[in-house]
Order: structure tokens, then sequence, then C-alpha cells
């Protein structure tokens, strides 16, 4: 994307979406810098904030998450949680309304978040015409949970590698 205007355009706007970044005052020091800091300030109270995975820091360094339910991308949440205290991380969620804030998880579940916003405002046909388009789901049931690694113990008797270890040392 090329935006075709400067900061100014956030005093008018309706909806401020704050993408996946890695932005490092926010990202690893939990405060924006004072351009941004100016910027959000011109956002009219009642705007409606939407973050898009990492975005979430940038809303929390800016203060909208204080108190509120929000979500990132689960391999960041516990730096969220620890970086900004007063926010209830839920990472196990694809995205998170909170009325005129709202987070998404990874970038994918940013999809889901930007489906929501349109089923919500322009109802469920044009949001479905927009996921078919778009060729995905317009609604994915679950969280982040599914996409997580976990541990599986392996049972010795259920693979073959102790066979090709034996194998490779006897060839």
């Amino acid at each position: 994307m090329v935006p075709t205007a400067g900061p100014e355009a956030l005093a008018t706007a309706d909806t401020v979406v704050v993408p996946g970044t890695r932005f490092p005052s926010a990202r690893d020091h939990g405060v924006l810098t004072p351009a941004a800091r100016a910027a959000f300030d011109s956002i009219r109270p009642g705007t409606r904030m939407v973050s898009i995975c990492t975005g979430a820091f940038v809303l929390a360094a800016a203060g909208l998450l204080d108190g509120r339910r929000a979500t990132t991308h689960w391999k960041f949440a516990s730096e969220l949680r620890g970086m900004f205290p007063r926010v209830a991380v839920d990472e196990n969620v694809l995205f998170v309304d909170d009325g005129d804030v709202l987070t998404s998880a990874g970038l994918a579940a940013g999809i889901d978040l930007c489906l929501h916003v349109i089923r919500s405002d322009h109802g469920a046909q044009v949001a479905n015409a927009v996921a078919r388009h778009c060729v995905v789901p317009p609604w994915r049931e679950g969280g982040q949970a599914q996409f997580i690694d976990r541990h599986l113990p392996m049972q010795d008797d259920a693979t073959t590698a102790s066979t090709r270890a034996w194998a490779l040392a006897n060839l």
C-alpha cells in the first residue's frame, strides 16, 4: 500500500488500522515516538481502532488497550502481557471486538477481523462476497491454540527411527 495522506488524515478517520509491525519504540520499549504520539493524539475520541497481529503493541503503547481485553499473535502474547500488564491479553482467540477497539491474532487472523468489521458495518452478504473474492472462509471457528506447536511424545514402536539408525550403521 502506498499512503495518499499523512498523519493529518487521522483527525477525520472513522476507523484507524494499525498493521502488524516491528515499530521498535512500541515493540521493544512500550512507548510511542513523539511523532507517533502526536499522530495518535489527533485521533478523535470514539474512532474505531483496529490492530492486526503485533499492531496491538502500538495500541497498547498509546494506552488504548489499558483495562481492555485484547489479543496478538500467540508467539508475542506473553511479551505483550509482560510489557503492558494493564491489558487483558487473550492468546486463545483469533480476534477480540471490544467495541471501538478491535485486535487480531496473527496476520491471517487479521483477515478474520476485517471480515468481522465488514460484517458489522455492511452485513453478512457483503462480508461473504468479500470472503469469496479473497478465497477465504467467511468465518473460521476456533482460536489460536490450534496453531501453537505442542510437543507430542513419540512412541518408539510407532516409528521406524531405530530401524533407520540400524540401517545407516550397517550399510
